[in-house]
């Protein structure tokens, strides 16, 4: 199954940077012919913050588009639906980013080559990419050693969209797409 290829591939290394996350979108965007979003939940569960640690650490799926532009959804400690606009384009998730403490520290981590499907993404459309749940730990003093792991990747379709019209009522006219993440076949309502 390829949601079992997504978890197996979230192994981690450490480089430094900045992990540039995308914007999520307000819930009174107003969208035009000409954009796109991406929609789902990404929802992170953190360790407590101690006297080390600002904030939590987190992590993201990158998308890298035909146009050259890349998209980053940023795992969340809520588990609200979540929207990010993009330029329509043909794309495919590439990476796993991993942050620490609001995205200063990153490690990047190819995704396995049967995640690397090119998807199409067309104006005036919501695409829903799945309900992820993902957790973090630190552990160590002085040399803190940072994981992180995916704990589910669901399919709610359904549910997740009637959230995304009710939280975001100026996108419920859009139509939408099951495009989960890991998945090789794609439906409409």
């Amino acid at each position: 199954m390829r949601i079992a290829a997504l978890a197996q591939a979230l192994g981690v290394s450490l480089l430094a940077g900045c992990a540039g996350y995308s914007p999520t979108v307000a819930t009174d965007e107003k969208p035009t012919p000409k954009d796109t979003y991406l929609y789902g939940r990404f929802h992170i569960l953190n360790p407590p913050k101690n006297l080390f640690t600002d904030n939590p650490q987190t992590m993201g799926f990158s998308f890298k588009c035909a146009d050259e532009k890349t998209y980053t959804v940023r795992f969340e400690p809520t588990e609200a639906v979540q929207v990010i606009k993009i330029a329509p384009s043909t794309c495919s998730l590439t990476e796993f980013v991993y942050t620490d403490h609001g995205g200063t520290q990153t490690t990047r981590k190819p995704v396995p080559d049967t995640l690397k499907r090119e998807v199409v993404f067309e104006a005036g459309k919501a695409y829903y990419l799945g309900d992820f749940q993902a957790e973090t730990a630190q552990s160590g003093f002085p040399v803190i050693t940072r994981t992180w792991r995916l704990r589910s990747a669901r399919n709610n379709y359904a549910r997740t969209t009637e959230q995304l019209k009710a939280a975001y009522p100026n996108l419920s006219a859009l139509p939408t797409e099951d495009r989960m993440i890991g998945r090789r076949e794609q439906s409409s309502p």
